[in-house]
């Protein structure tokens, strides 16, 4: 069942990425893929090929990395899959990026073939636009729904008997909403331009930006916490529940997805209805910073700076905290590859990876990458072998695959720590009076010989 899954999750990122980088191409401020054009050029003929061939391009793309996808159908072992998947995510992204690039220098070209260069105008201060920058921003107070959600499902689930998952997500929850605030503070403290000579026009043009995008950074705050929250409210919940709410909650994710776009596509249209009715705009020679999309301006002492699509707000590579930014970027993706693959890796390949230890008073399981569990025997109310597990419910901890689970779960509704190969049978259950505990070793005799040892000591 997993592969599928990732299959069509590896699919999805293949047209999402088409479809972002595809935005490019529909001009916002008469920035075509970080190109700007003469305002009376954005509907030349010239430019309406340019800007289908990109689009073209980058969902053909999207073709070709969906046919490469169609491997991960191929049987393997699981260390190799996910490999196989992280190795084609990154070819994703990157092959995205890459088409982008060439399609900036074409862009470029085109404006220089064409003579359609642009006179770079000195940047004009609107002293009162600086100082009324911020008058439709939001009030931080739209946060209090968020954290009201996060102290009262916290609150739901410590009832619940969550144990330490209840903190783990609390203290999650809490720097996420910090890192919203934060991003609320960074859109007040985004400078303003005057775009054009009007000076009603650039205030109503600053204006909308700081409310939809403080708005919007508000609301999703509340959102991002319901998501997360939402699911582990019913791990005691009979299977048919807790299927309806899965499908309630991915049906909320893509509503928020798709409302999101229309939000902020709303803001992009309302910015450029309003440059249309000048013919002032005034260039002031960002391209050059753009070159490789990515903003790079040393001149620049902003850190976070709005994309030039009018959906999201990027680094300027140039100031110190955004090479750290980037620099992470890689570290966090070969990171997550490798916690990811390594464990699959030694699951795969070593010999014996479950593990046992016989003490005089308890009982020792171990697996790789995760925690051992003790067993004291005066702890153990039962003892069995068994062909299949019970409901497995939330994954708390560790990795579950098709072939593998290990860490903390919910089984049949109580906490219980795994250690299972799937393709072995019989399997081992320890029940507690405060956790299960479910053991299977690559060789079923050695599953039923730690068996007779735990009778033995009961």
């Amino acid at each position: 069942m997993l592969s599928p899954i990732i299959l069509i999750i590896l699919i999805s990122c293949n047209f999402i990425m088409a479809f972002t980088n595809s935005l490019a191409a529909k001009p916002h401020n008469y920035v075509i893929v970080e190109n700007t054009f003469p305002a009376d050029k954005i509907n030349d003929p010239l430019v309406l090929s340019f800007r289908k061939n990109y689009r073209k391009r980058q969902f053909q793309l999207a073709g070709i990395l969906t046919v490469l996808d169609l491997s991960l159908l191929i049987p393997m072992k699981d260390s190799i899959f996910m490999l196989l998947f992280f190795l084609l995510l990154y070819i994703t992204i990157g092959g995205g990026y890459l088409l982008q690039i060439r399609y900036i220098r074409k862009g470029h070209q085109l404006i220089i073939d064409n003579h359609w260069q642009l006179t770079e105008q000195p940047i004009q201060v609107d002293t009162r636009l600086v100082l009324e920058k911020n008058r439709k921003l939001v009030s931080p107070w739209w946060f209090i729904p968020s954290w009201g959600l996060v102290g009262l499902l916290t609150f739901l689930l410590h009832q619940r008997e969550l144990g330490s998952l209840t903190w783990i997500l609390l203290g999650t929850n809490c720097f996420v909403l910090l890192l919203f605030l934060g991003g609320w503070w960074a859109i007040g403290r985004l400078p303003v331009r005057a775009l054009t000579d009007d000076a009603k026009i650039n205030r109503q043009y600053n204006d909308l930006t700081k409310f939809y995008w403080s708005s919007f950074i508000t609301g999703t705050s509340f959102i991002v916490a319901l998501i997360v929250y939402l699911p582990l409210l019913t791990v005691e919940s009979n299977p048919r529940f807790f299927n309806m709410l899965l499908i309630i909650e991915f049906l909320l994710i893509f509503l928020f997805c798709g409302f999101s776009l229309w939000w902020l596509f709303r803001l992009r249209k309302k910015q450029d209805q309003l440059l249309t009715q000048t013919s002032s705009f005034r260039y002031a020679g960002d391209d050059y910073y753009w070159r490789y999309g990515i903003y790079y301006n040393p001149n620049d002492r902003r850190l976070m700076v709005p994309d030039r699509i009018g959906l999201n707000i990027t680094v300027n590579l140039a100031r110190v905290g955004g090479k750290i930014f980037i620099g992470l970027l890689p570290v966090v993706l070969i990171g997550a590859m490798v916690v990811t693959v390594v464990p699959l890796y030694v699951l795969d390949y070593h010999p014996d990876p479950l593990t046992y230890e016989v003490k005089q008073e308890s009982v020792i399981l171990d697996g790789p990458f995760y925690k051992e569990r003790r067993i004291p025997y005066d702890t153990i109310e039962k003892a069995a072998l068994i062909e299949r597990l019970p409901r497995v419910g939330m994954k708390v901890n560790g990795l579950a695959t098709e072939n593998y689970a290990i860490g903390s779960f919910k089984v049949d509704g109580n906490s219980a720590s795994l250690f299972i190969d799937h393709q072995s049978k019989p399997i081992l259950q320890i029940k507690t009076k405060s956790r299960d505990y479910y053991y299977t070793n690559t060789d079923p005799s050695t599953t039923k010989q730690l068996y007779q040892e735990v009778k033995a000591h009961q």
